[in-house]
């Protein structure tokens, strides 16, 4: 059997051919003919000259061409690359002449940044716009064009030619400690993340909600690529609209949804929530930073279940997740490893630490990435041993379920002792008027540096004060915040994640 990831549309096509491959906001397409149009697209781009190991990159919001590019570049053995369009010129420009595509597929109306970036190219870069008004799109005139002429499978790629362990696809982290690497995952990595998401319970009857970025692994790997692998359907939103994503919740009878906390107390602030039907939804899939546990008490007064994991674009991006009712029972974990994914907790000297003791998280199985794109000593480094090296601090409790203690670059050294922020965030995040709070290092003379909490609040009303008597009894005196600092929002990632450095910037602890 062929290994290629575009073989999954054409055999769904022929099991499926009737059912809902993919919505989003201007239509929906079948199996059927969807792979029709994966394998138009896929004989335009062989036209334009693309050929197996050519990069085609693509700056677009979520939308149901950006899945069809991917597919059709799979099919010629292409690599693809989705770019974070939420990311300055200078950064994309890095990206792209990083990896130098021979094409890239842009909305119209992102025209200027796209003409500003091939300007910038150290390479020839073919630009390909895609317009979102289908009665006037040429993207869609030349797919209609193709599909008259399409004969055999030779002329439209032959997916027996590439798969396996051959590269199919670059995702740029987010590069917040300097340029962005390009992590490279085969086509035998995202089939093997697609079989560990069967182990959480995905079939062919799931109908998900992406929410996240497909920019992002956890929006493309998490959820699409697994669900178009099992035949299920994928709804796709272009931006994020609470309102519209309860009513899509009750309307589509969406069965599951992968975000991040941040999405989910968005959700639960609008006043639809309490009247909304969500009784199809059977698991609310969330990464990124653990859950409040206030947050996993409310859904589940709603009858709403929560899935936490834990993952990094490096593993595709699956480690851990959970089974039914574990998120409730096991709050603050983010789960056992999966299936076909080995975790270990480990000290310095690369010993795993007994149960209860932190220690770095390592990971291995076949779904960790081939490595860094033209990076080979990170890679060397990221891949000591043949064991993803995470960055990340965690523990395991005497049931296997690890928990996540903060990452190894955000830990805080006070006067020699070690500081979790993780651990001093999930204590703030449990007072009832704090919205959102990270921890980071302030600089002091007399303790190197200090923990310092800022604070996004529910309600005007919270101080310092209050926040003091809340977390004093809980912790050690050395780990307390040393002072309190109140914003109106925090710097996020396309994840979800608070970008550490910038909270520094801004409160100007570093120039």
């Amino acid at each position: 059997m062929p290994t290629n990831v575009a073989t999954w549309m054409d055999r769904n096509a022929i099991i499926y051919p009737q059912k809902v491959a993919v919505k989003d906001e201007r239509w929906s397409l079948r199996y059927g003919e969807w792979n029709k149009r994966i394998k138009a697209l896929a004989a335009d781009l062989h036209q334009r000259g693309v050929q197996k190991g050519d990069r085609v990159a693509v700056l677009l919001p979520n939308c149901m061409e950006l899945v069809e590019i991917m597919f059709a570049s799979a099919r010629l053995g292409a690599i693809f690359v989705p770019l974070n369009w939420r990311l300055g010129e200078d950064e994309l420009a890095f990206i792209l002449n990083d990896c130098t595509p021979s094409l890239l597929f842009f909305e119209e109306g992102w025209k200027g940044r796209a003409e500003n970036l091939k300007d910038r190219m150290t390479h020839e870069l073919g630009l390909v716009a895609i317009d979102e008004d289908l009665q006037t799109s040429s993207y869609e005139a030349t797919l209609a064009e193709k599909g008259e002429v399409i004969g055999d499978l030779a002329q439209v790629g032959d997916v027996r030619a590439s798969g396996g362990d051959d590269d199919l696809m670059i995702i740029y982290t987010s590069g917040t400690t300097g340029n962005p690497k390009g992590v490279v995952l085969t086509h035998a990595n995202v089939f093997w993340q697609c079989i560990n998401g069967w182990s959480l319970g995905v079939s062919p009857d799931s109908v998900c909600l992406v929410l996240l970025p497909l920019f992002h692994v956890g929006g493309l790997n998490g959820s699409v690529t697994p669900m178009l692998h099992i035949g299920a359907t994928v709804i796709l939103q272009r931006q994020f609209n609470p309102a519209v994503v309860l009513k899509t919740i009750e309307e589509e009878q969406v069965t599951g949804v992968l975000g991040v906390p941040t999405i989910y107390r968005i959700l639960s602030e609008q006043p639809e929530f309490t009247t909304t039907d969500l009784s199809a939804c059977d698991v609310l899939l969330s990464g990124g930073a653990p859950l409040p546990e206030s947050l996993i008490q409310l859904y589940h007064e709603r009858g709403l279940e929560f899935r936490q994991g834990y993952g990094l674009t490096e593993a595709s991006p699956g480690v851990t997740g959970m089974g039914p009712g574990e998120c409730h029972d096991k709050a603050g974990s983010a789960g056992r490893q999966i299936l076909y994914t080995e975790v270990r907790v480990v000290d310095e000297q690369d010993q795993e630490v007994p149960v209860g003791e932190s220690g770095e998280i390592i990971v291995r199985g076949p779904n960790v990435m081939r490595g860094y794109w033209n990076r080979p000593e990170e890679t060397a480094k990221a891949l000591k041993g043949g064991w993803l090296r995470t960055g990340d601090v965690g523990k395991f409790d005497e049931d296997g379920f690890l928990y996540i203690v903060d990452r190894k670059k955000d830990m805080i050294i006070s006067g020699g002792e070690n500081i979790y922020p993780a651990e001093i965030e999930k204590l703030l995040a449990g007072h009832p008027d704090v919205q959102q709070v990270t921890v980071v290092a302030r600089p002091d003379d007399k303790w190197s540096e200090v923990p310092v909490a800022v604070v996004v609040p529910h309600t005007s009303d919270l101080d310092e004060e209050a926040l003091k008597s809340f977390i004093t009894p809980k912790l050690a005196r050395y780990k307390l915040p040393k002072s309190y600092y109140f914003v109106e929002d925090l710097p996020l990632n396309a994840s979800g994640k608070v970008v550490k450095a910038d909270v520094r910037k801004r409160l100007g602890f570093v120039s």
